[in-house]
């Protein structure tokens, strides 16, 4: 929770923990964060004033545990969240002192969350008033829909990998090891061969021959890139901005690893490891794809050969996968947005003069903000005559089996 507060990403800090702590403390970390506003309702009644940083995090966590105390994931019985709640605080010089303080806080929040009633106006994400009026004013009729399913854990989605077995054998496979799950087969109209969501999710560690390659973990509205961008055999393709490399991977699945070559380009030489690591679980590293680390927005890294498709996952403001990152609402700036936009700006102008004539370009954002999707793809079109739009689902709202994304693809032609 403090570093949300000091303004760094959980992402790093999730990555540092073994397989064995990690979904335990990230799944208690997203549930504090989800339900953020209303533990902080319930502790403001009883303290006289803002507690420290330390202090405010352990006591909203343990009052976002009482106020849940029951729920599928947390059975933990009342006078336990607090005496645990208590032995923490004493683990740590900056809440030692306040032992007392929190049993009596946690007491009295412990009776009034049965009485508690969350306002329905009231998100328990505490969205920034400049997000809420973009997206009021971009879905008038929809907003409140869209961030009632960012409210929501996210469904444990899988992506096939072709390469190793079929939906269908895989789905066997599942069967065999008593989970449940269903098939995704079409989302806005695109063809889905791969998705699985899991009815009730749980460690990658049991799903059967996840470590073998099998399968991976993407979310449903992730997995349209490659039936829209539509690759083939030895076709030179880019994949730019592309850690942590699922894209890259379902890409090479999709034409079962033959391309002429695919670069898997990341500015950030860590997060490119992570492509690595990808694409080696899948046993698709091959002689024809490479990792290269360099700046989408740059060509010191490109060698002039133009290429015949390319796959533009820009950076973005990330609003459409919420669910997924609840801290993203904590940590996003309203001036994020427009330094995010030219930076996406920069990046496309970069690719198209990267790609061939009669090449295609498709372009993706996890955000719904219309101004890294709808609109960035207006201008650029209005700005390039050899700009052809193709049919593409736009943008993709938060629903209940995916999250949000935009997409859009472009022809380059002689105009």
């Amino acid at each position: 929770m403090q570093v949300v507060h000091e303004g760094r990403s959980l992402g790093t800090l999730f990555d540092a923990f073994d397989e064995v702590k990690r979904p335990a403390i990230q799944s208690l970390t997203y549930a504090t964060l989800r339900d953020w506003t209303h533990a902080q309702a319930l502790i403001s009644e009883h303290v006289s004033k803002k507690p420290s940083k330390e202090l405010d995090a352990l006591l909203t966590v343990a009052a976002m545990l009482i106020k849940n105390q029951g729920g599928a994931q947390n059975q933990y019985a009342i006078p336990t969240i607090v005496n645990e709640a208590v032995k923490a605080a004493g683990m740590s010089p900056k809440t030692k002192h306040a032992q007392g303080l929190i049993n009596a806080v946690l007491r009295k929040v412990a009776t009034a969350a049965q009485n508690y009633n969350s306002p329905k106006s009231q998100f328990g994400l505490p969205y920034p008033d400049w997000w809420l009026k973009r997206i009021q004013e971009a879905y008038p009729d929809q907003w409140e829909s869209i961030c009632c399913h960012q409210q929501i854990p996210p469904p444990l989605t899988l992506r096939v990998n072709h390469m190793v077995n079929t939906r269908a054998d895989y789905g066997a496979k599942l069967d065999g090891s008593g989970i449940a799950y269903r098939t995704i087969s079409e989302l806005a109209g695109v063809q889905l061969e791969s998705a699985l969501i899991i009815d009730m999710p749980l460690p990658v560690s049991q799903l059967p021959e996840f470590m073998k390659g099998a399968v991976s973990v993407q979310d449903a509205g992730a997995q349209l890139a490659p039936s829209l961008l539509r690759p083939q055999k030895g076709e030179r393709l880019l994949d730019a901005c592309a850690a942590p490399g699922g894209k890259t991977a379902h890409l090479l699945e999709t034409i079962l690893a033959e391309p002429a070559e695919l670069i898997a380009l990341e500015v950030d030489a860590e997060r490119a490891k992570k492509i690595v690591s990808t694409l080696t679980r899948l046993q698709l590293v091959n002689s024809h794809t490479q990792v290269i680390t360099g700046d989408a927005s740059r060509q010191d890294w490109w060698d002039g050969n133009l290429f015949d498709k390319i796959l533009l996952d820009v950076p973005c403001s990330a609003s459409g996968i919420v669910r997924r990152h609840p801290d993203i609402v904590f940590l996003r700036r309203s001036e994020d947005v427009a330094r995010l936009v030219e930076t996406q700006q920069a990046i496309l102008e970069n690719a198209w003069a990267m790609l061939k004539n009669g090449g295609i370009l498709l372009y993706l954002t996890c955000s719904i903000f219309p101004e890294e999707g709808e609109e960035q793809i207006t201008r650029f079109v209005k700005n390039h005559s050899n700009a052809l739009r193709l049919e593409a689902p736009g943008q993709l709202l938060p629903s209940e089996d995916h999250d949000g994304f935009f997409y859009s693809v472009l022809k380059k032609h002689q105009p």
